[in-house]
């Protein structure tokens, strides 16, 4: 078997809470996503930082 890394894009860049209820956007629920993801094979996760209060997309390093 070839060798394989799976990396696992968490919500995307653009995605929405009203596209998805399943979208983490808490740095615990990004974390326990990943988690998940390392036990399900995963070797890498990808992850944009989102403000906890409305899931929109940001660059801010404090919250």
């Amino acid at each position: 078997m070839e060798k394989l890394i799976i990396t696992c894009a968490l919500g995307g860049a653009v995605t929405m809470l009203v596209q998805t209820p399943y979208l983490p956007i808490t740095p615990q629920q990004m974390a326990d996503e990943a988690v998940r993801a390392a036990e399900a094979g995963a070797a890498s996760v990808h992850v944009h930082a989102r403000t906890p209060a409305d899931g929109k997309p940001t660059t801010s390093v404090t919250f």
